[in-house]
């Protein structure tokens, strides 16, 4: 009865009646796209954030080293301390962790293959070509390390990737340099001669060229450093030649001297089944035989790159919500005071019929909440139209924000010879989020039904203070 006398009364009353319905319905739209990109992002930095932590890697702590052999700084520090395969397999069988990942890495040299920027070097060096040239690491052999070919960083130009252990890819450019194709096969030797070794150790490793890439990575050499891409082909990418972690580990397993695995580097990854984990498994390294040359650590660093437009997004998110709030109150205040004044005369005539004032005040709550419950249909529908490209334009702000306000950290010596020795010189810094795909759940749903019914009750509560005060014959 008083649902069909409160349509009956916004019927009567249509002009007020639409603009309370597209106030409410803006403020309802406008706190929906917000707060549904504020969850989704928040939802997304927490997933980063369990990511992140969750991945622990082993990496050479290179000042340590340089620290216990006195090696100074600018000179390549030689793995005199080795991360053993079985160690890195025990490792593994811990109950802090739910799988693990190893990449390998090896610098090599052959007779037969030119390298990129090796005609230079010479060169410049004033050096000619020796029969051993062998020996000098021109390559970098890498098992397993595929990152860049899902950023887009390399391309598959030809071919396939490799598949099984003894396949690997070169670049586009190493390959027109040297004449080689699909299904070639190229030897690069790993040398290595530690102090006090009269006989040096050679490790080949024979390769079947299944795919070449085509590659667009960049490094960049600390200032002031002595070796450059100009003066050293291992620091240029284009050199490098990727396979399958099991490739070098097979070749060093197999060969006749047992120092064959100094000469690869082993980076495993574990996957912690929470990041709380973390100092327990450390301890639980160390008991098995972690060597102190080596750190095990969580990339920080990355995690905030990447979620740093997020955290901006999230924070302009709150203070447009807070805002809309306060102003939407304040509107559907003075509306619903004006129209209780503008129905003074209605509102007098119930009165002196003899319908008491709680009737009056309940037909005028049923209004507001059948107003409410349009608003709030049209509310979410239209927030949630827009939230896509609204969460892209205001990502994008906060993208070019962060990276205008960016001061990156130098790499410093130590660390460009770390990423030199360990892997790809380009080590994973973090990328900023440039993108996310925004969807309404049932949490932003009850939020925007408790806005919405919140907004409701302080119209209603202006409403029925008006009506309770009011008396027939009084001035409004």
């Amino acid at each position: 009865m008083y649902l069909l006398g409160a349509l009956k009364s916004i019927a009567r009353n249509k002009v007020r009646n639409v603009i309370f319905v597209l106030v409410l319905t803006a403020i309802v739209a406008a706190a929906t796209t917000a707060l549904t990109i504020r969850s989704t992002a928040s939802s997304a930095i927490a997933d980063y954030r369990a990511q992140g932590e969750s991945q622990a890697r082993i990496v050479r702590d290179v000042a340590a080293s340089r620290a216990r052999y006195n090696i100074p700084h600018g000179t390549p520090v030689t793995p005199a301390v080795i991360l053993p395969p079985e160690q890195v397999v025990a490792f593994a069988q811990s109950e802090y962790l739910y799988r693990y990942e190893i990449t390998t890495m090896m610098f090599g040299g052959s007779n037969d293959i030119e390298a990129i920027g090796e005609a230079a070097l010479l060169e410049t060096a004033h050096l000619a070509p020796l029969p051993d040239i062998e020996i000098m690491p021109k390559f970098r052999v890498l098992g397993g390390v595929w990152d860049e070919f899902e950023t887009g960083e390399r391309v598959l130009f030809d071919g396939r990737m490799p598949q099984i252990a003894g396949e690997a890819m070169i670049s586009q450019e190493l390959a027109e340099l040297n004449g080689f194709v699909i299904g070639d096969i190229i030897t690069v030797t790993a040398y290595s001669r530690m102090q006090n070794e009269d006989v040096p150790l050679l490790v080949p490793v024979t390769l079947t060229i299944s795919g070449i890439f085509y590659d667009n990575t960049e490094i960049e050499v600390p200032a002031g450093f002595a070796i450059t891409i100009e003066t050293n082909p291992q620091l240029n990418r284009k050199n490098e030649i990727l396979t399958t972690a099991d490739t070098l580990l097979d070749s060093a397993a197999g060969h006749p001297d047992s120092r064959a695995f100094r000469v690869i580097t082993l980076s495993p990854v574990y996957y912690l089944r929470t990041p709380a984990h973390l100092p327990y498994f450390e301890a639980e390294l160390r008991e098995k035989g972690l060597d102190d040359l080596f750190l095990l650590y969580t990339s920080e660093t990355a995690f905030n790159a990447t979620v740093e437009p997020l955290e901006g997004l999230r924070s302009v998110l709150f203070t447009f919500v807070i805002v809309v709030l306060v102003l939407g109150a304040i509107i559907l205040v003075i509306l619903s005071s004006i129209s209780i004044r503008k129905r003074k005369y209605e509102i007098g005539t119930l009165l002196a019929g003899g319908i008491k004032k709680g009737k009056v005040a309940r037909s005028s709550i049923y209004e507001i909440v059948v107003l409410t419950a349009i608003c709030l249909g049209l509310g979410i529908a239209a927030g949630t139209m827009v939230a896509q490209p609204v969460a892209d334009n205001l990502l994008r702000q906060q993208v070019e924000i962060a990276e205008s306000a960016a001061h990156p950290v130098p790499v410093g010596p130590d660390e460009f010879m770390r990423r030199l020795v360990m892997g790809p010189m380009n080590a994973p810094e973090g990328e900023r989020l440039s993108e996310i795909n925004v969807s309404l759940d049932v949490e932003v749903v009850i939020q925007i039904t408790a806005i919405a019914l919140l907004l409701a009750f302080i119209a209603g509560t202006i409403a029925l203070v008006n009506i309770v005060r009011y008396e027939p014959g009084a001035p409004a």
